[in-house]
């Protein structure tokens, strides 16, 4: 589940992206996928997640039609009752889903509700203990916060996680990495550069651990925002060949991934660094490099862009070219309000703001400070940097005093060293027998579970080649006798009864739906092969919903088959098989009952124990954990004792999905 908040980075930065959006074949596949009715909710929504983990990333909007899929299906079950595991299951679910639509939020213009659906994600992490899940979505709520220039409010969050993750460092390495390069972006937004860039490098260095460790796109992604935030801090300190030196670093990551977006991010900051070190025509030619880079133009966050309209006015400030400046300033200043970036939006308005005043357009450059002064809250950034402080200072007491505590731990431990080491050897024993009988056990259930996998293989793939034979050569016979739609009426049923067998040969439940529809196909092949020596019926009571109740497949089969070959073999017509499904006390029972011979005490059904019928005693003791299982077996008699057939009934195990 660690997909739930694999955006944490991905939120702190000040500039994110979105392709453009369009159906494509893993959303028609999903599609499928969930109208299948065999499939178990949460395989269905374990395909959703790994389809949003593998096929996309978080900027991208099929991301989010796969995730609103998963929480229309999240919420539907976790309103039901079901069990503890399964209610615990749909409870992470559904946090998944609710910190996802949290995500898509922080890209609109109603952030406010990405909070509401983030403290919902972290509520229902917290009701089920995964509190690893909880800190990170603190993270990502934490991120949302700096988005709305409401640091003060997301120093806290991120301090808490540190705590929480800092006590395994090479386990929570990411989270780490995510925490210090928020950090690292509220310094940013207070313009301590230095600090900045420290925390982003520091991020940069776990980045490498988790890389070492498992090299993918998405942890080269995040490190490449990370040198690209240093390069921006670099150019903030007008030291631009460092800043040079990051932005090459973050593009040799972001085009080797071909990630469009922030490869445009990062050529407008090192356009940027170009033209302050005066290379004027350099930087001009990588910013209209931006604007022929794959896809930008149609993606839905404008940063990257907008930031190149900027640099070219800039540029063609500093070339007197005040009429093309104004042009491509006001370009830039138009996307950046599409983006939602205040900071983007302040700068704009201050490159009007000059520039209006150069061309004595007053009218205008008022109206850009007058913007400028209503999105600057400096109480808000004062405040941060209080709060920033006070948790640093909170954070660096608290750490002092747990380092003290482990060295008098430590002192203590000292003292009983032998006695400890005694009863570490004492202890290492029994947890050695303890898992040695554990895992000895484990083997035989495996073992046993393997045997009576392949016996059930055996039972639903047991098609008697008799049997097959003697439906062809009975169908062939309609053929000849021209009796062409009696025969295509059965070839279809043997076909569909084939198709069936072969499907559920390998589920372990399937509906009593499909269940009933596979008998009758084979009582309707039966038939042909008895030349109609029988009828039957097949029942089920009202009171069952029959998609709902899902039980092994062909456990009915060999009792239907000893029914028609065994108990009507002296009838050679008005056979009748009158077959029941019926609940009683909340157990779902199978009757079958044929008007033939009955069965000859003592002997009863034992004469006629087929391999099947063995492995089919075997299965229902296994599924109902009951040694003493019993399949009842009776004689009918009238009043004269005159027999009037046999009946069979037990009991079927079975799950009902509501």
């Amino acid at each position: 589940m660690s997909r739930i908040t694999k955006s944490a980075l991905f939120l702190l930065l000040l500039f994110t992206f979105s392709v453009s959006y369009s159906q494509d074949r893993v959303i028609d596949s999903i599609k499928i996928l969930i109208r299948n009715p065999k499939l178990h909710d949460t395989t269905k929504l374990r395909a959703i997640s790994d389809a949003m983990d593998y096929h996309y990333m978080e900027q991208e909007k099929n991301y989010y039609v796969l995730n609103n899929m998963m929480g229309k299906i999240a919420l539907e079950n976790y309103k039901k009752s079901n069990t503890p595991e399964l209610k615990e299951k749909y409870t992470l679910w559904l946090a998944s889903y609710y910190s996802t639509v949290g995500t898509e939020y922080s890209f609109t213009k109603e952030r406010e509700k990405g909070l509401v659906y983030h403290d919902k994600s972290i509520a229902l992490f917290k009701s089920i203990k995964y509190y690893d899940e909880m800190y990170k979505n603190m993270l990502v709520k934490a991120a949302l916060y700096v988005r709305m220039n409401q640091d003060h409010k997301a120093i806290p969050l991120i301090f808490d996680a540190v705590k929480y993750f800092e006590k395994d460092k090479e386990y929570y390495v990411d989270d780490l990495a995510y925490a210090y390069s928020g950090l690292g972006q509220i310094y940013i937004g207070q313009k301590q550069h230095q600090k900045a860039i420290s925390y982003n490098q520091k991020a940069i260095r776990f980045y490498e651990d988790s890389y070492a460790q498992e090299p993918n796109d998405h942890t080269s992604y995040l490190k490449s925002l990370a040198y690209s935030n240093i390069a921006y801090s670099y150019s903030s300190l007008k030291k631009f060949e460092e800043s040079i030196e990051y932005c090459n670093k973050a593009l040799q990551i972001t085009r080797k991934i071909k990630n469009y977006t922030i490869t445009g991010l990062v050529l407008s900051r090192l356009g940027n660094a170009k033209m302050h070190l005066g290379k004027l025509d350099e930087a001009e030619k990588i910013f209209n490099e931006i604007f022929s880079i794959k896809g930008l133009a149609e993606a839905t966050n404008d940063a990257a862009l907008s930031s190149a309209y900027y640099g070219l006015a800039d540029l063609h400030v500093k070339k007197g070219d005040l009429n093309k400046a104004e042009l491509y300033a006001d370009k830039g200043f138009q996307l950046s309000k599409k983006t939602g970036s205040i900071d983007l939006q302040d700068y704009g308005a201050k490159l009007i703001y000059d520039i209006s005043k150069a061309t004595k357009n007053f009218e205008k450059a008022l109206e850009m400070y007058q913007f400028h002064e209503k999105i600057v809250d400096s109480s808000q950034i004062q405040a941060s940097k209080n709060e920033l402080e006070q948790q640093l200072l909170k954070y660096d007491f608290e750490k002092k005093e747990l380092n003290y505590k482990l060295a008098a731990q430590k002192k203590a431990e000292v003292k009983n060293n032998w006695l400890m080491g005694l009863s570490g050897v004492l202890f290492f024993l029994l947890i050695g027998g303890y898992f040695y009988y554990r895992n000895t056990k484990q083997k035989q259930e495996i073992t046993k579970l393997e045997k009576n996998q392949i016996k059930q293989k055996l039972l639903i793939t047991q098609m008697n080649p008799h049997f097959i034979f003697n439906s062809i050569s009975n169908i062939q016979g309609l053929i000849r006798e021209k009796k062409e739609e009696e025969s295509i009426s059965y070839l279809n049923k043997f076909s569909v009864l084939t198709r069936q067998i072969l499907e559920n040969s390998n589920e372990n439940y399937i509906s009593l739906e499909e269940e009933v529809g596979m008998m009758e196909n084979y009582l309707s092949i039966q038939q042909l092969l008895y030349s109609n020596k029988f009828s039957f019926t097949l029942v089920v009571d009202e009171a069952i919903d029959q998609e709902s109740l899902f039980l092994p497949p062909m456990l009915t089969q060999p009792f239907i088959e000893n029914a028609i070959k065994h108990g009507l073999a002296d009838k050679d017509q008005n056979g009748k098989i009158d077959i029941r499904f019926y609940l009683k006390e909340s157990k779902l029972f199978f009757e079958i009952f044929d008007n033939g011979k009955g069965f000859d005490a003592p002997k009863a059904i034992s004469n006629h124990k087929s391999l099947a019928m063995t492995i089919t005693k075997e299965r229902l003791i296994s599924y109902t954990k009951n040694q003493d299982f019993v399949v009842q077996t009776d004689t009918i008699k009238d009043k004269d004792e005159k027999v009037l057939g046999a009946k069979v009934v037990f009991e079927i195990p079975y799950i009902y999905e509501g």
